[in-house]
């Protein structure tokens, strides 16, 4: 996701820190849409998961996105699979022995997380990137305010 980049840093910066900065932000904010199609060597619950980010995420990833969109739907898509063989096995299997699954399952959920947060689909990260937002407005316009007045 295109996050502000204008926000990442800390302390102060100089005009051309800041120029540089702005630059890179618009080459983000620029780049070129992601597919509307998912990648096609995904399966069929990782597409569906891809069609409906794509619809919620609309303008807010581009292609660089893509591999990672993608890679977060292949995770959710095997956290499903993990979810089905724990339904159909059971938390503990015969012997005592927890289910295989269950240990997948967990590994799989921090990676989707991981891969959550970078696409600010996290509360986390959207309220992070909102404030970011917030504070950059701020700073672009010292004169914002008193015009709104």
């Amino acid at each position: 996701m295109a996050k502000n980049v204008m926000a990442i840093t800390k302390g102060h910066e100089t005009n051309e820190q800041k120029a540089i900065r702005q630059q890179a932000l618009n080459e983000v904010k620029n780049a070129p849409m992601v597919a509307a199609n998912p990648p096609t060597f995904l399966d069929e619950v990782a597409k569906a998961e891809y069609k409906r980010l794509i619809a919620l995420l609309a303008d807010s990833v581009s292609a660089l996105d893509e591999n990672i969109l993608a890679s977060y739907c292949a995770t959710y898509s095997a956290i499903v699979a993990c979810q089905k063989a724990i339904n159909a096995d059971g938390v503990v299997m015969t012997e005592n022995k927890i289910n295989p699954a269950v240990k997948q399952m967990d590994a799989l959920t921090k990676t989707l997380r991981s891969l959550a947060n970078d696409l600010g689909l996290t509360p986390q990260a959207r309220l992070k990137m909102a404030w970011n937002n917030a504070k950059q407005e701020d700073k672009s316009d010292p004169f914002k305010a008193l015009v709104k007045s």
